[in-house]
C-alpha cells in the first residue's frame, strides 16, 4: 500500500507505517508509475492531488487533511470516486481555545488600552470573563474546549450548531435558525463556522443590525464567514466595540489594507494554532492519523475524524 506524504513524518512515523506494509512516497520522490499507485495521500498537495484524480485507474481512498476545514479540496469529485476525507479536527482545539480566551481577557482586562499607553492614566473600565456571557458559533471539538475554558473561569457560554442539539459543556445550545436567542443575551461572539457556500458572509450587515454594543466579535472559523466591510462599518458605529481575527480574506493582507487601520481590531494573522512542543500547522497530525491505519489497512473502515462530502466538515 502506497502512501504519499505530503507534511514531513518521521522515521517513528515510517517504522509504524511499515507495520502494516505501508510504504511512504514524498512529493520529491514520486514517480509518475506510482501516481495511480497511492492509495493514502497524508495532507494534499493539488498539483499531485489533481494528477491522481484524473488518472482512471487511481487507488486513492483516503485523504488525511493537515486542516481542519477542507474547503480547498475538491469535494465532489471526491466523493464520486468514494476517496474518504479525515480532516484535523480537534488537532488544535487547546491553543486556538486559549487564543481565545486571551482575546477576551485582552479586551476586558483593559491590556489593550495599557498596550499603547505611554504616560500613566489609570484605566479601569475592566470586565471579568463572568459579565460576558459567550456565544460559540460552531460546537465541534473546537467549540467544546472554548467552552471549556470559559466555563473554567465561571463564565456562560452558548452555542450554535445544525440543529441545535445539546453538547456537554455549553450552557445552552441553539440552531442555526435561531441563534437570535442567544445572541441577545451574549456580549462576546465567536465565529468558529467552517468555509462553505451556505456560511459565507454569515457574519453581515444583518447580523450585525441584531447586535447591541456587542462587547468582542472573534474569528477563528474561516475568513469567507464574515463580511469584513460590515464588521468595520459595525465597529465604526458602535454596534461591535472590538474584534480579534485570526483569519482574514484574504491572506495575507495587504499593506494598506483598513483592518490594519483600527485600533479597536486585533489581528494574529491565522496563528490560533500555535504551541511550542507540536510546533507549525501540522504538529501533532500523526496522532490523529495513526489512529485510522490500523483499521483501514485491515478492512478498509475509518472511524475518526471522517468529513461529510456533502456538508464540507
Amino acid at each position: 500500500m502506497l502512501l504519499l506524504a505530503v507534511k514531513g513524518i518521521t522515521e517513528s512515523n515510517r517504522k509504524f507505517l511499515s507495520q502494516y506494509d505501508v510504504t511512504v512516497v514524498t512529493p520529491d520522490t514520486i514517480t509518475a508509475q506510482q501516481i495511480p499507485e497511492i492509495v493514502i495521500s497524508y495532507a494534499w498537495d493539488d498539483a499531485i492531488g489533481q494528477k491522481i484524480l484524473a488518472n482512471p485507474n487511481s487507488k486513492l481512498k483516503w485523504i488525511q487533511t493537515q486542516s481542519a476545514g477542507v474547503d480547498y479540496l475538491p469535494l465532489k469529485k471526491l466523493k464520486d470516486f468514494g476517496v474518504v476525507v479525515t480532516n484535523a479536527s480537534g488537532l488544535k482545539a487547546i491553543p486556538i481555545a486559549q487564543t481565545v480566551l486571551s482575546y477576551i481577557l485582552y479586551f476586558a482586562r483593559g491590556l489593550n488600552i495599557y498596550a499603547s499607553r505611554t504616560h500613566w492614566e489609570p484605566y479601569t473600565n475592566q470586565y471579568l470573563v463572568t459579565e460576558l456571557p459567550v456565544l460559540v458559533f460552531g460546537t465541534g471539538r473546537i467549540g467544546q474546549q472554548i467552552a471549556s475554558h470559559i466555563r473554567a473561569f465561571g463564565g456562560t457560554v452558548y452555542g450554535v450548531n445544525t440543529t441545535g442539539h445539546m453538547v456537554d459543556g455549553f450552557d445552552e445550545v441553539y440552531s442555526m435558525h435561531d441563534y437570535q436567542k442567544a445572541l441577545a443575551k451574549s456580549r462576546v461572539v465567536v465565529d468558529g463556522l467552517p468555509g462553505t457556500p451556505e456560511t459565507d458572509d454569515f457574519f453581515n450587515n444583518h447580523f450585525f443590525d441584531q447586535v447591541n454594543q456587542l462587547f468582542l466579535f472573534i474569528n477563528i472559523g474561516r475568513g469567507t464567514t464574515l463580511n469584513q466591510n460590515d464588521l468595520l462599518a459595525a465597529i465604526d458605529d458602535s454596534r461591535v466595540k472590538y474584534a480579534a481575527l485570526d483569519v482574514t480574506t484574504p491572506e495575507p493582507l495587504p499593506k494598506n489594507h483598513p483592518l490594519f487601520d483600527r485600533p479597536q481590531v486585533l489581528l494574529t494573522q491565522h496563528t490560533s494554532w500555535g504551541e511550542y512542543v507540536n510546533a507549525g500547522r501540522t504538529g501533532g497530525l500523526f496522532r490523529l492519523f495513526e489512529k485510522n491505519v490500523p483499521s483501514f489497512v485491515k478492512s478498509g473502515t475509518i472511524q475518526y475524524n471522517i468529513v461529510n462530502l456533502d456538508k464540507g466538515y
